[in-house]
């Protein structure tokens, strides 16, 4: 890639606009694909403690995002273990590698940036050129800066962002009050976060006071929240509160339905159960491809050719290639991978 295209002070400066972490993260992402010319990339937030990783922001591959992997593999170990950025020359040869096996990224060198904060490595940008790309010292240099200027951000982003947990803390104000997270964390729209802090504080003035137990639950599919409270019949935190085999909220999540409910549980107190979709006061583009060429973008983001497209849609291979035309010329893009990109950063 031509690198004078790319001016890094408008890229920290970008990076930089809005310190919530979802946006901090995709700006950081955005700006490595235009200077790298990747075709995927990811960034994983460290837990030197636990000796594992988290991914938790990804373009190009959107399968493991939210996924734990230990420390000891992958581009990201790798990166942590050398303290400095690495190049990978062939990411498909890793002993352990976490793109699927048709995707373009896998074959091809792959760099992995560290970001820095007070002496430790808090996180790893990960970029895949696929077949034929390169990286040159020039763009690894850039990488460096770019993805150090966004560990400010980063950690300045975990003071600013408005969490249910955090919100729900503010709203109750009371030493009674414990609230704990349960699963990936991620970040959420503050209309959510308001929407479990105003449920949360609803049950607690009318059903649970005074002891207060809140479990906030990241699911693939939107935000549990738990709201227990001791009615003052009996022992707080009774073993097998529900009578299903659980005695914490860890063994419990999975036995609990969905749903919003009440119970009174004798013995043990009120127990609140809300299920939120993320996509409260979430802002989301509207897709421009019509039902059928969503379909071809879904088989295009697998990998397949336009005749294996054809023979899973039971379509043409002429039709499929006008339906190939038609996403890229609503992604303003010149290829199927770029075309795939565009659209999930929309997500579209």
């Amino acid at each position: 890639m031509d690198a004078g295209a790319f001016r890094l002070d408008e890229a920290v400066a970008d990076v930089f606009g809005d310190l919530r972490l979802a946006p901090v993260l995709k700006r950081l992402l955005r700006h490595t694909r235009r200077l790298t010319g990747s075709v995927a990339g990811s960034v994983s937030v460290v837990d030197a403690a636990a000796s594992s990783y988290v991914k938790v922001a990804e373009y190009g591959d959107f399968c493991r995002l939210g996924d734990t992997f230990p420390l000891d593999e992958g581009a990201t170990g790798r990166a942590f273990d050398r303290r400095r950025p690495v190049v990978i020359p062939d990411y498909g040869r890793m002993r352990t590698n976490h793109l699927h096996g048709r995707h373009p990224g896998r074959k091809g060198p792959a760099a992995a940036v560290p970001i820095w904060w007070r002496g430790d490595v808090i996180a790893v940008n990960v970029a895949f050129t696929g077949a034929g790309g390169e990286f040159t010292a020039r763009e690894v240099d850039d990488l460096e800066a770019l993805t150090q200027a966004a560990a400010a951000a980063i950690v300045q982003s975990g003071r600013h962002d408005l969490s249910p947990a955090g919100a729900i803390r503010r709203r109750l104000a009371s030493p009674d009050a414990v609230v704990t997270e349960v699963g990936v964390v991620r970040p959420v729209s503050p209309e959510l976060a308001r929407v479990a802090a105003d449920l949360v504080a609803a049950a607690a003035r009318s059903r649970v006071r005074p002891r207060v137990h809140v479990a906030v639950v990241y699911r693939p599919d939107g935000l549990r929240v738990l709201v227990q409270g001791a009615s003052g019949d009996g022992p707080a935190g009774a073993p097998d509160p529900l009578g299903l085999g659980a005695r914490t909220w860890d063994e419990l999540l999975p036995r609990a339905g969905g749903g919003v409910t009440i119970e009174e549980v004798r013995g043990w107190g009120v127990l609140v159960r809300a299920d939120l979709p993320y996509t409260i006061g979430a802002e989301r583009e509207k897709s421009p491809f019509t039902p059928r060429e969503s379909e071809v973008l879904e088989l295009l983001r697998l990998g397949l050719t336009d005749r294996e497209i054809a023979g899973r849609l039971v379509l043409s291979a002429k039709t499929v290639e006008k339906h190939v035309g038609a996403i890229m010329r609503k992604t303003k893009t010149t290829n199927r991978t770029a075309a795939v990109i565009a659209a999930l950063e929309h997500d579209w």
